[in-house]
């Protein structure tokens, strides 16, 4: 009932506002969000500038001129998020209309952007009103004025074709603590307000992409918790989350090398590596693009942080980084918009690629070089569109319910090595789970007689003993997996005396299954030894006719 209210309160209020709604526009407003965000090669932010509290100079930035712009476009980058701030300019609370002044200079930098051919997103940025009250006590209040500020903008720029976007708010967030279910469903509504006003003042915004935000702009958040707004038209929506990963490389600079091409220059964090990006990046696809949504990663970045002993190393590293973050983003499909905030000393919040106040001039050579290197990746489709890319191949299943693993207190599974006879040199576990915990998650694999632990494989990826899923997949509490497990040949001729045991911690599991990805697998009792030839379907062939894989004997054959 609270929600059939709230539904028809909003409802009643985004119609008591500033819009002048006109017929729907489809000209020149054809691409999806999938298509638009495709097209970001390189993507930057004017940081710092327009979403100050009362003018674009205040946080200590020149004022954005057209030359500069241009000097961005010049640099590769063809698209630009615009952060801005309204409320300081809002003359009227009750109908949140905007100084004309300030919607004049905000068009002024819109048109530079769309005159040198580049996409371009504007927001509401810093909005404290909003983004830091969460709250059902100001949800209807703050959904009123949200609908009424984006009627106001939308409407102003309504005539504007499809290379301008809007984005309904930005990191929403209480002390940047994760969200309780109060907090993620406010932030729920104000993504759903957004849509329906901007969508209510008809012409070409009727078809426009927008961008809908998860909580705190985070992607843990959203994968657990951002709901898809509805909308009145399809394939018009992107989802937007901001990586600054890992914070203790990225934000806090207390380390100084990232990655395992770099684990032999110094101390590296293990839990998030160039895997880390592309398990979590895959998982953003499988959520939200499987859903026909756009993904725009709105902001990214690395401090500028060196000790002088091995500065030149951790430069490049810091390259390496964004070259792996743009290469990732372009082969998923997301628009990626580095943060540059014009700052160029040595340590936190020093984001600044092109220097202001020198004409634009490039001051920090290493961002430039490794978000272009990244930039030359291209789109790739997924091996199994639509599909968990970790997905197990067809096999036998061992074991099947719903246990969780909580060391002695939770399921022990005990697998016999006879369970492993037959399978082939390149057999997998493969793990069918979900992430429940609310302390930590860890996957153990022991040998059967509890004599060690086993040194196995995820992806390229090596464990002995434990495997974290919330770090490998960066993903948090409530999502579900299907992992391969592989061994190497040592490892599995011990497996085949010992067997293995699962345990675990903060993990459900629902599955297990033992596959061999060549397709050479034991063949039905009876079956595999009868001289004839089968399929890797386990179909019976009396003469191969085509060229192929068969199994005979439980052996493999190539009919070539």
């Amino acid at each position: 009932m609270r929600k059939i209210f709230l539904l028809a309160l909003l409802s009643l209020m985004a119609g008591a506002g500033q819009a002048q709604t006109i017929a729907p526009d489809k000209e020149g407003m054809e691409q999806s969000a999938q298509e638009w965000t495709k097209e970001v090669v390189m993507g930057w932010n004017l940081g710092n500038s327009l979403e100050c509290p009362n003018n674009e100079t205040e946080w200590g930035n020149p004022k954005t001129t057209k030359a500069m712009i241009h000097t961005v476009a010049e640099a590769g980058f063809n698209a630009i998020r615009i952060p801005v701030r309204w409320i300081n300019h809002v003359t009227n609370q009750t109908d949140m209309a905007i100084n004309a002044a300030w919607l004049e200079r905000v068009k002024e930098v819109v048109d530079w952007c769309l005159e040198e051919d580049m996409y371009v997103i504007i927001n509401t940025h810093h909005e404290e009103w909003l983004d830091r009250n969460p709250f059902y006590s100001k949800q209807v209040e703050n959904n009123r004025k949200l609908a009424a500020l984006w009627t106001n903008i939308a409407t102003y720029f309504r005539d504007y074709g499809e290379k301008l976007i809007f984005a309904g708010t930005n990191e929403t967030t209480v002390n940047w603590a994760a969200p309780n279910a109060e907090q993620q469903t406010v932030q729920n509504s104000y993504n759903q307000t957004f849509v329906d006003a901007v969508r209510e003042t008809g012409g070409k915004n009727y078809y426009r992409n927008l961008v809908v935000q998860t909580f705190a702009c985070s992607p843990y958040h959203g994968l657990n918790g951002f709901t898809i707004p509805d909308d009145k038209v399809e394939g018009r929506l992107s989802v937007e989350f901001h990586y600054y990963d890992p914070y203790e490389y990225c934000g806090n600079c207390t380390y100084y090398y990232w990655g395992n091409a770099y684990k032999d220059k110094g101390k590296i964090l293990t839990s998030s590596t160039e895997q880390t990006i592309t398990n979590l990046f895959n998982q953003i696809r499988n959520t939200w693009g499987k859903k026909g949504l756009g993904v725009v990663m709105g902001e990214y970045g690395v401090a500028n942080h060196f000790t002088e002993d091995d500065k030149e190393t951790q430069m490049e590293n810091m390259q390496y980084y964004l070259k792996c973050v743009v290469s990732e983003a372009r082969e998923h499909g997301f628009a990626a918009f580095v943060w540059d905030n014009n700052a160029f000393n040595n340590g936190p919040e020093n984001f600044g690629i092109f220097k202001r106040w020198q004409n634009m001039a490039v001051g920090n050579t290493y961002f430039l070089k490794g978000i272009t290197e990244g930039a030359g990746a291209e789109y790739k489709e997924p091996d199994n569109p639509g599909e968990d890319p970790d997905a197990g191949k067809e096999g036998v299943t061992f074991w099947e319910g719903d246990a969780v693993l909580d060391w002695g207190n939770g399921l022990q599974l005990t697998i016999p090595a006879s369970v492993f006879e037959g399978k082939g040199d390149d057999v997998q576990l493969v793990m069918y789970y979900t992430q429940e915990y609310t302390d930590y998650d860890d996957l153990q694999l022991f040998y059967g007689d509890w004599s060690s632990m086993v040194t196995f494989r995820v992806g390229e990826a090596e464990f002995t003993g434990d495997f974290i899923p919330s770090s490998y997949y960066a993903t948090g509490t409530g999502i579900d997996h299907i992992t391969p497990i592989s061994f190497s040949k040592s490892v599995l001729n011990t497996i085949l005396q010992r067997g293995v045991v699962v345990q675990g911690h903060g993990i459900r599991l629902t599955k297990v299954v033992l596959t061999s990805p060549s397709g050479v697998r034991e063949m039905t009792a009876g079956v595999s030894s009868d001289g004839h030839f089968y399929t890797l379907d386990g179909k019976k062939v009396v003469k191969p006719l085509h060229k192929g894989v068969y199994i005979q004997n439980g052996k493999k054959r190539v009919i070539h």
